[in-house]
């Protein structure tokens, strides 16, 4: 049985490309909960994620083996090898950011549940006690601190909040911009001529620029002039 080609394995690279970025984008939803433990859909979207880049990794060794054992292999597939390359490790990259943040915004949810557990279990033991005036003052200000925790914590949550919503559509417009200009380079390599058209067009544009530029100077000087 004869070896998958170069196409049919980036085939698979691309494919496999398309279900890292929708994992991601499922992945990153779980940084705006405010969750203690991680859920059975966020472990297990997080185990197909490593699944995934696993995966990727082996075809990307898969291609590195064909292109070298093919000497004929033209230049825009050990173009299209690289680019594989390049968004495999942006894809490690934010899955990395996102995986700290997650685990950064759990700790600071716990810490908080961890504050407001013991400020509750003593205003409790006060209220049992029975102190008189002493204990009331006490909970007065175990409950005006709780009310500034809380409203501190509703601000932060909020920053955040808008933080990851602006991150999130950045992310989107450069998956978007990085696929067009993907398709672009490809269209370029598959097109015969394009380049030729394409490097005309900017001659014609420069000359253009040039002509309308010395109109606009002959124009100034004759006003000066008259």
């Amino acid at each position: 049985m004869s070896s998958p080609s170069f196409a049919q394995t980036r085939g698979q690279a691309l494919n496999l490309e398309k279900q890292t970025d929708a994992q991601l984008s499922k992945y990153s939803s779980f940084q705006n909960t405010s969750s203690t433990s991680a859920t059975e859909e966020e472990t297990s979207i997080e185990q197909s994620i490593n699944e995934l880049l696993d995966k990727r990794d082996q075809i990307i060794s898969a291609l590195n083996r064909i292109s070298e054992s093919d000497l004929s292999l033209s230049t825009s597939k050990l173009q299209q090898l690289q680019r594989h390359k390049e968004i495999f490790q942006e894809h490690k990259s934010i899955y990395d950011k996102i995986k700290a943040t997650i685990k950064d915004d759990r700790n600071r949810n716990n810490l908080l549940f961890s504050v407001r557990s013991d400020i509750d279990a003593h205003k409790q033991r006060n209220v049992s006690s029975g102190n008189g005036g002493s204990s009331q003052d006490a909970n007065n200000y175990i409950n005006e601190e709780r009310v500034r925790v809380d409203s501190a914590n509703s601000f932060a949550e909020r920053l955040l909040q808008q933080a990851y919503t602006t991150r999130d559509e950045l992310f989107s417009q450069r998956n978007y911009l990085n696929n067009a200009q993907s398709t672009m380079m490809n269209t370029i390599q598959t097109i015969p001529g394009i380049n030729v058209l394409i490097s005309r067009i900017n001659t014609r544009r420069r000359r253009d620029t040039l002509i309308l530029a010395s109109v606009i100077s002959v124009c100034i000087i004759v006003i000066f002039l008259y």
